[in-house]
């Protein structure tokens, strides 16, 4: 009979208490944030259908001089969600690290991330424990990630070939011919009057004035002389005096018609220039 309390403790502890240890792969990292207002958190998610022990297990950075080890004792029950905060992770806030979860010195799980997501927004599987790795702009601490809309992890792409420096292009001079300086137009002369060879009106009157209707002297002194020194007969001398009269009279009146040519000539040069200037005035 003692037997049977022997073989049921066996029974129990291979079956029961053993598998713990055998599905320890059940807990991973589910979520975490390296870059918050306070301290970084780790979330970790039992996938399995046991509970199980983790106490005594480390969360550590790539290599750091400072593990955060989980109390002793701590279970985490089938589709629990567990949060550790503390300031003993020491993740990288925007360059590549390394989270890991280590049971003694067997690694459990891990991420490793090239960038910071930025600040407030954490790292997580898209299905919890299972899925892909994302970045949510609100973290999900302590609850499901399935319903959350996550961002694509960004890629690390291969740094771009430098492109070899080419030489400058000489740039051709552009050659402006010359512009031939430009004469400037000729200025016009003034305007010269052209002096008319026409006498002007003060001319004309002058020319009047110093015109004088006189009578030959030499024909009227010859005439009183003739009729005082040589008596003649009454007859001839009335006809001879007629004609000498006559004589005059036709003498005097050619040169009326004379000086009236040249007066009625003059006007006629006073009006053409007249009207000349008139016109040119009108210009």
């Amino acid at each position: 009979m003692k037997a049977l309390p022997i073989c049921l403790y066996f029974f129990l502890y291979f079956f029961i208490l053993l598998p713990q240890k055998v599905l320890a792969g059940d807990v991973v990292i589910n979520e975490f944030l390296v870059d918050p207002d306070s301290s970084q958190w780790v979330e970790l998610y039992n996938k399995g259908t046991t509970p199980i022990d983790i106490g005594s297990w480390f969360i550590d950075d790539n290599g750091g001089s400072q593990k955060f080890t989980i109390p002793g004792g701590t279970l985490i029950n089938p589709s629990e969600y567990k949060i550790f905060e503390s300031g003993f992770f020491n993740l990288n806030r925007t360059t590549a690290d390394t989270v890991q979860l280590l049971n003694d010195v067997s690694l459990e799980d891990s991420y490793s991330y090239t960038t910071g997501p930025g600040s407030n927004k954490s790292y997580g599987r898209d299905i919890d424990g299972v899925g892909g790795w994302a970045i949510f702009n609100n973290p999900t601490k302590g609850s499901t990630n399935n319903s959350s809309s996550p961002m694509p992890v960004p890629t690390s792409a291969p740094a771009p070939t430098p492109k070899p420096t080419p030489f400058p292009t000489p740039t051709p001079t552009k050659i402006t011919p010359t512009k031939s300086p430009t004469k400037a137009p000729a200025t016009p002369a003034p305007a010269q009057k052209i002096s008319s060879p026409i006498p002007s009106k003060g001319q004309i009157l002058k020319a009047a004035t110093i015109l004088k209707i006189n009578v030959p002297t030499p024909v009227l002194g010859q005439s009183t002389k003739s009729a005082t020194a040589i008596p003649v007969p009454k007859a001839n001398n009335q006809k001879k005096e007629v004609k000498i009269l006559g004589s005059n009279q036709s003498n005097i009146f050619k040169i009326l018609i004379g000086a009236g040519s040249i007066f009625i000539f003059a006007c006629g040069i006073l009006l053409f220039r007249y009207f000349k200037n008139k016109e040119i005035n009108n210009e």
